[in-house]
């Protein structure tokens, strides 16, 4: 280490990840506030131009987003009136918090997915991807774990500091088999295949959520109007086309407009395409879906199921008293900041959320043991209940409709995109096997409830994605062979994007291969250089010890690679035990839902949080009330190996520094 070196390299990765983690989600966190909405900045208030309330997340933003192709041609109103509105109205919602229900709500797991997925962008966005040499013309075995992963690094290096970006648009253009492709590619497309697979498996089946994940898919799948879609899109006129998509997904539908889709005029005559449907699908198959039917019959059917628990609630022998119930119920439409005055109570003398709401009332009983439970229960239904009435309160019938202006505005800018596409690709035919998929996929992932003890693995999921790869690659030549426009604006945004993680200093030579924080390491050094030598110490010595923990991490990935490489590779599943998926990511998902802090239960004095196997059990809970047949499996499976270390320090004395330098570079353009 020089001089202004004060961090060895594992010392820079760690305080980088530290770093990136923590502000990414506590950024994706306070999206559920309307001030930090208010405070976003450009594009969603142009009119603030000094401190972002989001400063990562606006640069990922500047730096990804808004180059998509079409997406760059939106209005400064699509960002100030649809997307602030609907934002400020979703926080206006005030929709419920894990801690007071009990378990890892949905929000609290796809802010969480987000963020360990958000985080890694946000690395290679600041620091960039670490350069190092390359062997000519390598070769790889994809039944090898080591060359699979060695190949996507490989692929990755090509990618971003060679010219294989342009060699797979031409390849891709010239041909839909994968075999064609240079070995790095098929080595690269073998390692995402894995990791998509163990995303499925630890979503579907590992996650406690994961059966109920499956069902809501299936619900919406079975809802979707895919005959109409494919109608619709087997117009020759793209206009016409773009018209009928639009009303089929927007419009509050008759049989007269139906007819008017296609220039014809509403007759009885015949047979119309309302009528071709209603007699492939039988009576009642007919109905139009738009996307806020579906929605709100989704919702709709999930608030029906919590009603009857609530009132079984209410009626049961040991029911609360009247009093209590009331009180329960009026804490769930409180204002927020009631709410989190009492969740305050509740943290600060290690009671229950329940206990909280009730409090110590001479004219409400307190809660008794039997009682404490049911408590606990009701106030988590009826929080749900009124989630779903808000959201579809807010999607579906908010004045103005946000999401159809949105929606609108979004296929205005797109319309040049999308007859490039219908232009060159059979759509139809993709939407075909777009359905195919869900329905195999949805077929696999639903357990049999009377044989809980087969569950499928990740194997199974990567036969499943090799089943259906052939369509995407299908896809993909067509649109780069017949849409030469196409092809040019998405290869322009795919140079742009990998632009992005080009480390503009030399080749980084860490011991070992460490990738250091790349081009960010002199921030993080002169960040450190601002400590005191007490201070200093502290921060090494977590430093290092976050630095084990991600060693640690990084075996547990890499074991798990392994073991699902060569599971892919045999002709049938040896093993139907549930176990951890491979990939940085999800460990550090399961990281973060793991830290959920959660309500005390009856008999604990503490916060719980995400890991607790209570928790675990809750949330495996679906609104009917039935317990996942994947509950024992999932308790034993959800826990990591090992606790993340404290960083505390870290992040109290470093996390303002490195907000100053986030707020210096969101005016900055890289690339």
């Amino acid at each position: 280490m020089t001089h202004l070196d004060l961090l060895s390299s594992e010392q820079a990765h760690a305080l980088f990840d530290i770093l990136t983690s923590h502000v990414t989600l506590a950024e994706i966190e306070s999206l559920k506030h309307s001030k930090t909405i208010a405070t976003f900045g450009p594009p969603l208030q142009p009119s603030i131009t000094d401190q972002a309330s989001t400063p990562l997340l606006r640069i990922l933003l500047q730096s990804f987003i808004n180059h998509l192709p079409g997406f760059k041609n939106v209005t400064s109103q699509f960002w100030t009136d649809s997307i602030y509105r609907l934002g400020t109205a979703l926080d206006d919602a005030n929709l419920s918090q894990s801690y007071d229900k009990g378990s890892v709500g949905i929000r609290r797991t796809l802010s969480t997915a987000s963020a360990s997925i958000i985080e890694s962008v946000a690395r290679g966005r600041l620091g960039g991807y670490p350069k190092r040499p390359l062997k000519e013309d390598p070769t790889y075995d994809r039944a090898s774990p080591d060359d699979v992963v060695k190949g996507w690094d490989d692929f990755l290096q090509r990618i971003i500091y060679g010219d294989l970006l342009d060699k797979m648009f031409v390849k891709a253009s010239e041909t839909d088999n994968l075999s064609d492709h240079e070995p790095v590619v098929q080595a690269a497309h073998q390692y995402a295949l894995t990791i998509f697979a163990s995303l499925l498996h630890h979503n579907l089946i590992v996650s406690p959520r994961g059966q109920s994940m499956v069902s809501l898919l299936n619900r919406v799948h079975r809802l979707t109007p895919y005959f109409l879609v494919k109608q619709t899109l087997r117009i020759g006129n793209a206009a016409s086309m773009l018209n009928g998509m639009t009303q089929l997904v927007l419009a509050k539908m008759n049989i007269s407009t139906l007819t008017s889709w296609f220039g014809g005029q509403a007759s009885d005559s015949g047979m119309n395409l309302l009528q071709q449907y209603e007699s492939q699908h039988g009576q009642g198959g007919f109905r139009l879906l738009t996307y806020s039917r579906i929605i709100s019959q989704v919702l709709t059917a999930d608030t029906v199921e919590l009603r009857k628990r609530a009132k079984q609630i209410e009626q049961s022998k040991e029911s609360l008293e009247k009093s209590q119930i009331d009180r329960l119920c009026k804490y769930v439409s409180e204002p927020a900041e009631e709410q989190q005055r009492i969740r305050n109570e509740s943290e600060s003398r290690s009671i229950s959320i329940a206990a909280a709401i009730i409090g110590p009332d001479r004219i409400i009983p307190p809660l008794t043991e039997s009682s404490h439970k049911l408590a606990l229960e009701y106030v988590s239904i009826k929080l749900a209940i009124r989630d779903r009435e808000k959201l579809i309160e807010v999607l579906c019938h908010h004045s103005p409709d946000l999401v159809t202006k949105s929606i609108r505005e979004l296929v205005t800018v797109y319309d040049p995109v999308i007859r490039a596409l219908h232009k060159a690709v059979d759509l139809t035919a993709g939407v075909t096997d777009l359905q195919n998929f869900i329905d195999d996929l949805v077929a696999l992932s639903l357990i049999d409830k009377t044989k809980p003890a087969n569950p499928p693995t990740v194997q199974n999921f990567c036969r499943l994605l090799e089943k259906h790869q052939k369509s995407s690659h299908v896809f993909i030549h067509q649109a780069l062979k017949n849409g030469k426009e196409l092809s040019q604006w998405y290869h322009e945004y795919a140079s742009h994007a990998i632009e992005q993680y080009k480390q503009l200093g030399d080749m980084d030579e860490a011991a070992n291969g460490k990738t250091a924080a790349g081009d960010f390491t002199r921030c993080l050094n002169d960040l450190i250089s601002k400590l005191s030598k007490d201070q200093r110490q502290q921060v090494l010595e977590q430093l290092d010890q976050h630095a084990t923990f991600l060693d640690s991490l990084a075996h547990q990935s890499k074991a798990r690679m392994d073991k699902a490489v060569r599971a892919s590779m045999e002709p049938k599943s040896s093993n139907n035990e549930v176990e951890g998926n491979p990939g940085m990511f999800l460990l550090k998902w399961q990281r973060f839902i793991d830290q959920t802090a959660i309500t005390p239960g009856p008999t604990s004095i503490q916060p719980r949080s995400g890991k607790s196997e209570s928790v675990v059990k809750a949330t495996a809970v679906d609104v009917d009330g039935e317990k996942s047949v994947m509950t024992d499996q999932v308790v034993a499976t959800g826990a990591p190996s090992s606790d993340s270390p404290k960083v505390d320090i870290v992040i109290r004395l470093l996390e303002p520094g490195f907000r100053d330098e986030l707020q210096k570079l969101v005016a900055v353009k890289k690339g």
